[in-house]
């Protein structure tokens, strides 16, 4: 059974300042074992009105083997995105001394031209809805110690969202095969890593329509005009200011993140 909204609200200032402070907190669930996943979706809302930042979309979180087996997370979930999580326009560094221990990863992300509701998609209805692909790439950062947590922590900390850059828009078509799309990361022209779309669900448009079908339990859909980050198509790696980061998605384009 949820706990009462006050604790919630504490947990959610707790997360609030060691956001803003760039100064860890304890582990919620080491603080209050008796904390559920239905708790942590209320901390992260309830940290969304602190933020009183408008929405722009989702990221969803341990979409693919290798970020749950990196993270130790059984499953899926997802965080809001604002507008304040959009960075790295025109080329602008992405500020290192506002992030606690800031990670990179590279996402396909996905833009609903209508609103994706109901549960029960596909790939074929989820791909009805869509605007346009974009390739992505996500700063994760923990507001814990370190990144161990249970899933009950990485949800109530916005599934450890720091903010997203994306590259140019490519306008949907149903011939795209996203699960097909080749993904490398680097930095500094080093790779880091290697995936591929089928990487997230086995589908970017899949993960989307999980998406869809959990929100749509919690009487919620995907708005028009949503971002939807697909989930990381490789390990997450560690950024450290100076550094170029740059995602390569075959035919989607390219996307870069600069740390300064």
């Amino acid at each position: 059974m949820p706990i009462s909204d006050d604790p919630l609200e504490a947990c959610s200032a707790r997360l609030w300042h060691a956001e803003t402070a760039r100064t860890p907190t304890t582990l919620l669930s080491t603080t209050d074992p008796r904390l559920s996943e239905a708790d942590a979706y209320a901390i992260q809302a309830a940290t969304l009105r602190r933020r009183g930042a408008a929405p722009v979309g989702f990221k969803l979180g341990y979409t693919s083997a290798a970020m749950r087996e990196q993270m130790g997370i059984a499953h899926p979930n997802y965080g809001v995105l604002t507008v304040q999580h959009r960075l790295g326009a025109d080329g602008a560094a992405i500020d290192t001394a506002r992030l606690i221990h800031p990670r990179v990863e590279p996402e396909i992300a996905l833009r609903l031209g209508r609103e994706l509701a109901g549960a029960g998609h596909d790939r074929a209805s989820v791909a009805r809805h869509l605007d346009a692909v974009l390739p992505a790439l996500e700063i994760v950062d923990t507001r814990y110690p370190e990144y161990r947590f249970t899933i009950v922590d990485n949800i109530a900390d916005n599934s450890s969202s720091a903010g997203f850059v994306v590259g140019d828009a490519l306008p949907w078509h149903a011939a795209l095969d996203l699960a097909t799309v080749e993904v490398s990361l680097h930095a500094d022209g080093r790779l880091l890593g290697e995936g591929r779309g089928a990487d997230a669900m086995g589908d970017p448009l899949l993960a989307l329509a999980w998406l869809a079908g959990f929100l749509s339990a919690r009487g919620e859909t995907v708005p028009a005009g949503s971002i939807v980050l697909t989930g990381g198509l490789t390990r997450a790696h560690e950024a450290q200011a100076g550094q170029v980061f740059e995602a390569r998605f075959g035919g989607l384009g390219v996307v870069q993140a600069r740390f300064g």
